[in-house]
């Protein structure tokens, strides 16, 4: 079993099971990210959209994110990426 660190929940793993996030594993002891190097979701989305203030505004930036939430919230936007079957396959 594996105490994970990375948030607030400080799950506790077992040797083959999933944290809390969905993104944690624990192999012999040691916890690992099962979403490293896994992309689902990439878009190219205006500047103006993240929290950029008055930076080259009109522009563009990449977005790129992966599975895993250690929240729950029933208005999230992200909802589908971070908790869908398909993240987890």
């Amino acid at each position: 079993m594996g105490r994970c660190n990375v948030c607030f929940r400080h799950c506790e793993i077992g040797d083959g099971k999933v944290g809390f996030c969905g993104a944690r594993t624990c192999e012999d002891g040691t916890v690992k990210a099962l979403n490293y190097g896994r992309v689902s979701s990439i878009a190219l989305d205006p500047v103006e959209k993240k929290p950029l203030a008055r930076f080259c505004p009109g522009s563009y930036v990449l977005s790129v994110g992966s599975f895993g939430c250690n929240l729950r919230c029933p208005f999230c936007q992200n909802n589908e990426i971070s908790w869908s079957d398909e993240a987890f396959e």
